[in-house]
């Protein structure tokens, strides 16, 4: 047994850390239940993870340096940051997907905050913070999306009845055939058909 598959964690560099409200609303994900530390080459990776009703949902984070008094935020978390993460820390037959909130979203929420004397609650998680969470796909969708192998494709019906395609050169014209072509035509038609019932009682 390779070390991959005895401690997954502890091969690919995650390490637990102590999970705490203040972290868990800090690094994206207030109800998460679990939290895990990766050391890399620019700073470190810090996600949360959990479970509940709705499913399996996950926050990475990306720090310059990790430390409880100080925050400072790093860079997005890279597609293969994220999606080797999910791999080990949430379960691999989950379908996750990103949650990208759109920019005029985000430009709305910084308005309203600097327009109001009540400041609004923070939303959780860093402006590096990549929150994943766990889609449920119905069986019609999954097949159309991703190609269910084990669905066979009906062939679809055509919507016209299909029109055989027309000879774009047709049959030329006697004036411009040669005597040769002329007289292998006039061969065929003299030439006995072989198929003839009636040749064995001749």
């Amino acid at each position: 047994m390779t070390e991959l598959e005895s401690n997954p964690l502890r091969a690919t560099g995650w390490e637990p850390l102590e999970l705490t409200p203040q972290l868990a609303r800090l690094y994206g994900h207030p109800t998460g239940t679990k939290a895990y530390r990766k050391l890399i080459s620019d700073g470190v990776l810090v996600a949360i993870v959990g479970h509940d009703d709705n499913g399996h949902a996950m926050a990475l984070t990306h720090v310059a340096h990790f430390a409880a008094d100080e925050v400072v935020p790093g860079r997005l978390p890279t597609f293969a940051e994220v999606y080797a993460a999910r791999n080990v820390l949430v379960p691999r037959e989950a379908l996750m997907v990103a949650v990208l909130e759109p920019m005029s979203f985000a430009l709305k929420l910084r308005w309203e905050r600097v327009q109001s004397r009540d400041m609004l609650p923070t939303t959780p998680g860093l402006p590096t913070t990549v929150k994943c969470v766990q889609m449920y796909v119905e069986a019609v969708t999954e097949d159309v999306v991703f190609g269910t192998q084990d669905v066979p494709n009906p062939t679809p019906t055509p919507r016209w009845p299909a029109v055989p395609l027309r000879d774009p050169v047709g049959p030329v014209p006697d004036e411009l055939l040669g005597d040769a072509e002329r007289a292998a035509l006039e061969d065929d038609d003299e030439r006995p058909d072989d198929d003839d019932p009636h040749d064995g009682e001749r």
